[in-house]
């Protein structure tokens, strides 16, 4: 039987063993990878964030009390994480890559909410269908980019990761209200800067 979390990290408090440790964090690479990939758009950038995270990781695993899951708390230092790679790219292309401004809102509001791809998903996909997903994958990738970093990083823990509004709040450092807003209107306006591109795809009479 698997050890919990909580058996391997008091195992590695207490031996400092680097297995323990490897075999502890192994069991989050891939949610960190996934989740830093749809936020950052970058796969160079998210095995970063991993590598940044891990050794983080490593290095505040004494402080970790319990307050959260072990799994939450992990997921907040990735979070942390986004936030930095995002700000030097910031730094590196001297442009604003968020923009808070209301009114440009439609322009920045966009979100990747994997209710959309499941919806849109047939558990059979032939290859054409294949294709078609594919397009589609890339189409909410591209939108998700968009969207300001709060809802991006609420809509890709939430509705791809599958964490609660409990567990996000505590990643983030807000309440739950906050997230519960946040995810509501990235999906809305997911939704709508999504609609033109399902729209083109309805199949038009061929010309006789």
């Amino acid at each position: 039987m698997d050890l919990t979390d909580e058996a391997l990290l008091e195992r590695f408090r207490q031996t400092r063993d680097s297995q323990t440790f490897k075999s502890l964090v192994r069991r989050y690479q891939n949610r960190i990878y996934n989740a830093a990939y749809r936020i950052l758009g970058s796969a160079e950038e998210a095995e970063d964030v991993v590598q940044d995270t891990c050794l983080k990781i490593h290095q505040g695993i004494d402080g970790f009390n319990r307050q959260a899951s072990f799994g939450a708390w992990i997921l907040r230092i990735a979070h942390n994480s986004c936030l930095d790679a995002l700000r030097l790219r910031q730094r590196k292309r001297n442009i604003q890559t968020i923009s808070f401004d209301p009114q440009s809102v439609q322009s920045d509001d966009v979100n990747s909410d994997s209710r959309v791809v499941n919806q849109a998903a047939d558990p059979c996909p032939n290859p054409e269908e294949r294709l078609s997903l594919s397009e589609q994958e890339a189409m909410i990738a591209e939108k998700l980019s968009l969207l300001p970093e709060v809802q991006r990083t609420v809509v890709v823990l939430h509705d791809i990761e599958g964490f609660s509004y409990q567990e996000i709040a505590d990643m983030v450092g807000t309440n739950i209200g906050t997230i519960r807003s946040r995810l509501h209107y990235g999906r809305m306006k997911l939704k709508e800067l999504l609609e033109p591109y399902y729209a083109s795809q309805v199949v038009s009479p061929a010309p006789r």
